[in-house]
């Protein structure tokens, strides 16, 4: 109220009453016409709470929580740790293979012998434990409830007898010192342990030694600055410039927690009430009369007598009316909200058929596609690829390689292969795809898939073996 309101209220109350009416009603009108809904400021918008916050700042101080509540899901809600199992079995699988490329046959057939020889076996592992596709699941799998992972290439001498000269080692985002931040003498900027130079590149990550929660001793405080060509830092990326991901189990963590509540309530009410299997009632009102008639533990056949003046009444237990519906809700939002389908999640597969079955598993197939191809091939597996071509380049002493890597996604699994796969044939007879297209849809890599075809016709002749699948003999004409 400003000084001519004040001395309108003295004067002249009704009219001073009246011009607050009319302001009030004006503005009410300018709401309504000039603004969104979405952006009121009353009691209908009371429970947003908008911040003009970057992405980072966002989760300032709460991502590492996260993190925290997501893995204490996984290891004690069962849905939660299926829903980890769903994304990772579909964007991973039993791993993204390496495909080689290039016109230099003997390079491809060495490159070749070098993959299998250390990408397919633990040699990869700076641990010893997994092969490389192993490594692509344990990433994942931090991806979803972490939000991010850090892979660290780890340069190797040749006295290591490695096949390449190189090992990876999977961290998980605790290993980053989110302490460093801050303006560098030489211009670069420092964010949550991570170096950023002028123009905004990243440069360099600062490192634990050891895990900060390290159980059973004294894990090592001490950080070393790893330059940025040595680390691949993985994540989904939903906002521009932002520089760290998000647990994935962020938008559905109270939903998962809140149907686990509601399980122990009901599960705890129905012990309860076991517990009061029958109720004695002493008709005579003898507060001294003990019990004579029903009591102790209640087995199968047994035949009671009652005392006289007893009175026996059984309980009846609670019911769970609705706990269906409430949990299938929940479940529903669960699956929503990481982007996977509630059959997927939960393996019920009640309520549809071949049609809505697949329409669903389209939607799914997108998201699993963007995840492998928008974020864990250029992200992980194209640095680790220059990895493997630099180290089998100095093996070979090659300055050019001649060869490039690419990646194929795992095959896909097929809803109805009897209506699916013909459909595939038809679009190559149609010339809408290429059978190598066809091929790597499926998550195979073509030219292995020939030449495993090969040997099995060259092994079928030799054998004088003969099957439904070999094709007529056709003569090929001579080159002119």
């Amino acid at each position: 109220m400003n000084f001519i309101d004040r001395a309108l209220s003295t004067i002249a109350p009704g009219f001073a009453l009246e011009r607050e009416r009319n302001r009030q009603a004006l503005s009410v009108l300018t709401q309504s016409t000039s603004r969104y809904d979405a952006a009121t400021a009353g009691a209908r918008g009371a429970s947003w709470r908008p911040a003009a916050t970057d992405a980072d700042a966002a989760a300032a101080g709460q991502r590492a929580r996260l993190a925290y509540v997501a893995r204490d899901m996984i290891r004690n809600t069962a849905f939660a740790a299926r829903a980890q199992q769903v994304i990772v079995n579909n964007v991973v699988g039993d791993g993204i293979i390496p495909k080689i490329t290039g016109k230099d046959e003997a390079a491809k057939e060495s490159l070749l012998s070098a993959i299998e020889d250390h990408l397919d076996t633990t040699a990869i592992d700076a641990t010893g434990r997994n092969n490389l596709y192993g490594l692509e699941r344990i990433a994942m799998n931090c991806i979803v409830d972490s939000g991010e992972v850090l892979i660290r290439h780890r340069p190797r001498d040749a006295r290591d007898g490695l096949p390449l000269p190189f090992q990876i080692e999977v961290l998980e985002p605790d290993y980053l010192d989110t302490s460093a931040s801050g303006k560098l003498s030489n211009g670069n900027t420092v964010f949550e342990g991570i170096e950023f130079d002028r123009i905004g590149r990243r440069v360099a990550y600062y490192l634990f030694k050891d895990h900060p929660g390290t159980g059973g001793y004294t894990a090592s405080r001490e950080t070393s600055r790893v330059d940025a060509a040595n680390i691949a830092h993985v994540f989904k990326q939903d906002r521009p410039g932002q520089k760290r991901g998000v647990s994935w189990f962020s938008p559905i963590a109270m939903q998962l927690q809140d149907m686990a509540d509601h399980q122990d309530a009901q599960l705890m009410r129905q012990k309860i009430a076991a517990c009061f299997a029958a109720f004695r009632t002493n008709l005579d009102g003898d507060p001294n009369d003990e019990a004579t008639g029903l009591s102790g533990q209640l087995v199968p056949g047994r035949i009671q007598s009652l005392a006289p003046g007893e009175d026996i009444r059984f309980s009846a237990p609670p019911g769970v009316d609705g706990y269906d519906e409430f949990t299938r809700n929940v479940l529903r939002a669960v699956a929503a909200g990481l982007g996977v389908t509630y059959e997927a999640l939960t393996g019920d597969l009640s309520g549809v058929n071949f049609s809505s079955g697949r329409m669903g598993r389209m939607e799914m197939d997108r998201n699993i596609s963007a995840w492998q191809w928008l974020m864990l091939i250029p992200q992980m597996m194209q640095p680790i690829g220059k990895w493997t071509l630099d180290a089998w380049a100095i093996r070979e002493m090659k300055r050019s390689p001649g060869v490039k890597l690419e990646w194929v996604p795992p095959h896909r699994t097929l809803v109805d292969p009897t209506r699916e796969i013909p459909a595939l044939a038809a679009k190559v007879r149609a010339g809408f795809a290429s059978r190598s297209g066809v091929v790597r849809q499926l998550g195979y890599d073509p030219e292995r898939l020939m030449k495993e075809i090969e040997a099995d016709a060259l092994e079928s002749r030799r054998l004088g073996l003969a099957f439904d699948s070999d094709p007529p003999e056709m003569e090929i004409a001579p080159d002119e």
